[in-house]
């Protein structure tokens, strides 16, 4: 083979090579109920779902090296889109914008992926292992679940369970019932008018603002992160303290005191008010600081 032969041969396995890494832009659309359902599915890299005005899923972006297509299914009240690869899909990484209408419920599934919803009033349902979730809207229902992630879930309109192992978890402008669990990673919710609020952390802080409901209840526990309650001071409500080895300081009521002269574990039990809304905080060796809302 002479030179010329050489360099066209080089010439053609560059370009199929880069042929072979490019992504693929896709583009598709499909009519939608306005309050129907939305399934989404793509292993890896991200995906992000805005709600808008219009009855039809859209659905753009990138698809990565070894994805083979993204199929979207369905009718009107069902849709699907999952990104098809071949091989193992975790190491194939795409990135997809879905347009939805605004009043869908979505359920969404991933593996490594950022997760972002903006904008949907339905129910949102998302799961993931490695990888960040960020909710914002009047979604009626959320819950977000990442292994290996932030969880992030602000402006909700209803029911919220927001959970993670290795992450923070912050739930924000939120009312009605709140879940939400982390075990390594601070955990902040704020919000008014909480019917139930059940909190739980291993080591991370945990922060909880807000005002409760007549009748409602907050649990708080952590073992070893602190505990802080920011209530507002007219808050009617029954407290119960307890810590083993951490320290405890009130605002809202008595000192705590020992439970018994030969260990250090404190308790604290008090009403504010009428009492009625119940609240319990216990940690292992956290620190309680329960505080009036300026």
């Amino acid at each position: 083979m002479g030179a010329g032969g050489f360099v066209l041969a080089g010439v053609i396995v560059a370009a199929s090579a880069a042929a072979a890494n490019a992504q693929t832009t896709i583009e598709q659309r499909r009519p939608a109920s306005a309050d129907g359902i939305v399934g989404i599915e793509n292993a890896s890299g991200t995906i992000k779902v805005i709600g808008w005005a219009q009855n039809e899923v859209l659905v753009k972006g990138t698809l990565g090296r070894g994805a083979t297509g993204v199929e979207v299914t369905g009718g009107a009240r069902r849709t699907r889109v999952e990104v098809e690869t071949e091989g193992n899909p975790h190491g194939v990484k795409s990135d997809l914008e879905v347009h939805v209408p605004a009043g869908s419920s979505l359920d969404i599934e991933a593996y490594q992926a950022e997760i972002t919803v903006v904008g949907v009033k339905g129910g949102v349902n998302v799961e993931t292992v490695n990888g960040g979730i960020s909710v914002t809207g009047p979604a009626k229902e959320v819950n977000a679940q990442s292994v290996n992630g932030a969880v992030e879930v602000l402006s909700a309109g209803g029911r919220v369970h927001a959970e993670t192992v290795n992450g923070r978890v912050v739930v924000k402008d939120a009312s009605g019932e709140v879940s939400a669990s982390t075990v390594n990673g601070a955990l902040a919710v704020t919000g008014s008018g909480f019917d139930r609020a059940h909190l739980e952390t291993v080591s991370g802080s945990l922060r909880f603002e807000g005002g409760l409901s007549k009748g409602g209840s907050l649990v708080a526990e952590a073992v070893s992160g602190s505990v802080e309650l920011v209530l507002p001071a007219t808050v009617a409500a029954d407290f119960t303290v307890t810590t083993f080895s951490g320290g405890v300081e009130n605002e809202l009521g008595p000192p705590a005191t020992k439970a018994n002269r030969w260990g250090p574990e404190k308790e604290l039990s008090f009403t504010t008010g009428a009492g009625g809304a119940k609240v319990s905080v216990e940690t292992l060796s956290g620190s309680i600081r329960l505080r009036k809302k300026p």
